[in-house]
Order: C-alpha cells, then structure tokens, then sequence
C-alpha cells in the first residue's frame, strides 16, 4: 500500500484561504503569515513531502527537522526540502510570515539533491526577493506565458539550490552528516548499526564513537529514532493494518514492533493512529 504522501493538492482549499496560489506544477505564497493550525503547519507530525518545497522566513522563527536533521529558522534563513524527504515542523512561531514555493520535480542542475538550511546576507536576500517580484508580476498577467513562469520558478529553485555549496559545507561532509542521510535512505528496514558502517567503510565501533561525539545520542537511538518516524507516518498517513506496518518496517512479529513503539512513543501504534 502506498503512503499518502503530504501534499498541497491534498489542502489546496484551506491553503487558498491563506493566498496559496498554483501555477501549474508549482504553488506559492509570498509573505504570508503562517498559523499552527494550518494542515501545511501542523506541529509535531511527520510526513513525507510529495512535492519539494522552499521556505524562506520573513518574521518570526520556526524549527523544522526534514531528513533527520533539525533546523532553526529565523528571519532571512531560507529552507530547501526535496521530494519524497520526511518532514516534522517542531515549532511555529506564532507571529511567523514567510515566502513558501512547492514544487513537483527538482529542475535540472549541479547543485546538491538533499535538503538544507541557507543563512542568507542581505545580497541573497535581496536576490530572491527579485524573483518573488518577478513571480508575482508574471502571475497577476493574464497572457503570461506559462513557460515563463514556469522557467522563473525553476531560476529560482536553482538559486536557492546553489546556496547549499556555502551554507554550511563542513556539515554536509561531515560523518553525521552522511550517517544521517543514508540512515534517512535505508533506516525503514535496516536497524543494525553493523549495516551502516559496512557501507560508510568504517567498523561499527568508529560509528559509534563518531555519532555520540558528534551528536550526543548513541548511533542505536538515531536508528530507533527514524524507525519511530517512519511508523508514524505510516500509521497517520495510510490504513495499513498495524501488522502490515510492522513487516514494513523489518520487525519480526507485529508484538515485537507494538512493544518498541509504546516504549519509544508512551502510547500503541492504534493509539498513536486515533489521536492523529
């Protein structure tokens, strides 16, 4: 059964209440205030995103965890999250105003397929503020051309996708980095830490030492982590019996996944399901 991936076709009625606007296989919504009631916003529930997404904060402060890496986002930091990544909000300011885009494939280029998080000067700023304009104008015109705006939201992923050489390029070498990213790959069914330094070309014993230095939490508790995020989305996001969740996620008897998740989360999966 397929998971019902999170998207703004899903919504898009609530979100057009709040100016969220399509234009073919992209949605904006520039200098919005966002609220924490909104589908789009709802705290603490992951998801997998079916279409990318860029997040740029105008006001306000927002902490986002997409892949297993959390982010705190003030005014001028700008998001980037590509299609199919897992996504929590954490915390949504309650004054928060942003510039959203979504958009269905990432468009062809150099830059890194992966999220990450840009502190922009106030060049960059600057610039990306001229696409929005640049949108907006093209958007309001009622014999635009459709491959213009198409192309101008494409420049603009391209940009914002090009930050990530220089946001942070020490993280996005570095081991935890690239433990994360392969535990966000293959986490759903491969839990021993065994598995991951085979394939970082390390021994398990180095993987351990690294992710606890590096991160504070032992290499078996991100694991068991992104197990809890997968179940989640599953129980919340498709009707799969709790069985069916269980083989999914490489448990061995369904008691054996409903007793890892109650000590994990204080609650059953069928719990869990009717709260959300």
């Amino acid at each position: 059964m397929a998971i019902r991936n999170f998207d703004t076709g899903k919504i898009s009625t609530e979100l057009s209440h709040h100016g969220f606007r399509r234009a073919g296989d992209y949605g904006f919504n520039f200098h919005a205030p966002m609220q924490q009631n909104l589908s789009f916003f709802l705290e603490g529930q992951p998801y997998r995103l079916a279409e990318g997404r860029i997040l740029m904060v105008h006001r306000g402060t927002i902490d986002l965890e997409l892949d297993l890496e959390e982010y705190h986002l003030e005014p001028g930091d700008i998001a980037l999250a590509i299609p199919g990544s897992l996504a929590i909000v954490n915390r949504l300011g309650c004054d928060c105003v942003v510039s959203l885009v979504t958009f269905t494939q990432m468009p062809t280029g150099e830059g890194r397929q992966e999220c990450f998080m840009a502190r922009c000067d106030e060049g960059t700023q600057l610039r990306i503020e001229k696409y929005i304009d640049l949108i907006t104008l093209q958007s309001k015109r009622g014999d635009a051309p459709t491959d213009i705006v198409a192309r101008l939201f494409d420049s603009l992923i391209l940009d914002v996708q090009s930050l990530s050489y220089v946001s942070a390029p020490a993280q996005k070498e570095s081991f935890m980095h690239r433990f994360l990213q392969l535990l966000t790959q293959e986490g759903r069914v491969k839990h021993p830490i065994d598995y991951y330094a085979d394939r970082l070309c390390v021994t398990a014993g180095y993987v351990s030492t690294m992710v606890k230095r590096h991160s504070g939490m032992t290499a078996l508790q991100w694991i068991d982590r992104a197990l809890v995020r997968e179940a989640k989305v599953l129980l919340h996001h498709t009707k799969m019996p709790v069985a069916e969740v269980a083989e999914t996620l490489g448990f061995s008897t369904p008691s054996f996944f409903i007793r890892f998740f109650r000590q994990q989360t204080g609650t059953t999966p069928l719990q869990f399901r009717k709260k959300a």
